[in-house]
């Protein structure tokens, strides 16, 4: 992942509610899951993104609240993916990377789409109110900080 994504995702994050963490979290995933097919599987950087992807597939594992029917089910397919995951680190092979791909980028949409409804407000409070869109060179987009030089503390 680039300094670049890490940046755009952390941005996110900060201003996110629980429905845009979950949509983050499948963005995440494939990230790590997109590197990985398209790393060579002899190169150590194949077993980093996967151990990654997984990792982002755990945070989405753990945020199922299991009481609903729809979360069993979508957990099925979250250990199916787990499995596959696993099965290409062993193997060294990106063969079971694309079916992967394509089922967490139905979920993820599904998700999105349903995050649309959500109106609550984001998670963490006293973040900066980031205000896009003043182009200061050719390619660049600056942001500007409401709240610079303040108390910056997060709150959850």
């Amino acid at each position: 992942m680039t300094d670049e994504q890490k940046q755009d995702f952390t941005l996110r994050i900060s201003q996110a509610n629980k429905s845009a963490l979950v949509v983050i979290l499948y963005d995440i995933f494939l990230t790590y899951a997109g590197e990985a097919e398209a790393a060579s599987p002899a190169d150590g950087t194949f077993h980093i993104a996967i151990s990654k992807a997984r990792g982002a597939l755990s945070e989405l594992i753990g945020s199922l609240h299991m009481d609903y029917e729809i979360a069993q089910s979508t957990y099925q397919l979250y250990r199916f993916v787990e499995r596959e995951l696993i099965r290409a680190d062993v193997k060294r092979s990106t063969e079971p990377i694309p079916p992967v791909i394509r089922i967490m980028q139905c979920l993820r949409d599904a998700y999105a789409e349903a995050a649309k409804t959500d109106t609550s407000g984001p998670l963490m409070k006293n973040t900066d109110v980031v205000y896009a869109g003043m182009t200061y060179g050719k390619h660049d987009v600056m942001t500007g900080s409401s709240a610079a030089g303040t108390n910056r503390g997060y709150l959850v």
